[in-house]
């Protein structure tokens, strides 16, 4: 339990004490904004609100760690960067791209040992592109140096799939499996798609809905908004027509 659950689920309390003592105003304006505002506070901080709302996104994908399908290659796309600070010399990968990361080589040497390619730019000025930070975790995680691509001009899912697709085709690769979280896998795997290759889904994390015990606090407001990310991503991407 972290400190901040504590604290939501007291003040998600106190707001409901204060509508109960509303109750005589039912019937007014201020009510119901007081209701929708309070409801709206629990479905943003309580972890199983959010795993039901993700539901059209992940629903369809297998929850096994080996994909269904069948691939010429393995991409993984990269996700957050921390580069070196004057407190912090040295770069610090984001949980994401550590996560996605360690999917693609745990499919390397437990599903297929196919070529991996690590896709992304860099994300601040001067900074070492993701993939190249990407390619050394690889490495460390024992897949060879020669099964190891990487694409380094891309900043967005759509110039992952723009790019990396334009090396794959290079190596007569049509096919392949995309590692990303299962929330971020319909926008990445549209792209993909878009750029004519056959894509295999290979999502790292699943979040479930859970049981229901747990309680509000961060961890559903992050869930939220990386859902909210993803569904103005994935309509912004179709108006764009890179979908």
């Amino acid at each position: 339990m972290t400190y901040t659950e504590p604290l939501t689920l007291l003040l998600l309390v106190v707001g409901g004490v204060g509508l109960y003592g509303l109750r005589l105003q039912r019937k007014t304006i201020s009510w119901w904004v007081a209701v929708a505002g309070w409801l709206g506070m629990v479905i943003l901080t309580w972890p199983p609100a959010a795993g039901l709302i993700a539901q059209p996104l992940v629903r369809r994908y297998e929850t096994q760690p080996r994909p269904a399908g069948d691939a010429e290659a393995i991409v993984v796309l990269s996700g957050a960067v921390n580069y070196p600070t004057s407190q912090r010399p040295y770069v610090l990968v984001g949980r994401d791209t550590y996560r996605r990361v360690m999917h693609a080589a745990w499919l390397f040497h437990n599903w297929k040992p196919l070529p991996v390619l690590a896709t992304g730019g860099s994300l601040a000025e001067g900074g070492e592109p993701a993939s190249v930070i990407m390619r050394r975790m690889l490495e460390q995680q024992g897949v060879p140096a020669d099964k190891i691509w990487t694409e380094e001009q891309s900043r967005s899912t759509y110039e992952n799939a723009l790019y990396s697709a334009r090396l794959l085709k290079e190596h007569g690769i049509h096919q392949i499996a995309v590692v990303v979280e299962a929330d971020s896998m319909p926008r990445a795997e549209k792209c993909f798609r878009k750029q004519g290759l056959a894509v295999t889904p290979a999502p790292c994390l699943f979040r479930d809905i859970g049981s229901g015990a747990e309680l509000p606090g961060w961890q559903g407001i992050y869930r939220q908004e990386v859902l909210l990310h993803e569904s103005v991503g994935l309509l912004w991407y179709w108006l764009r027509g890179r979908i």
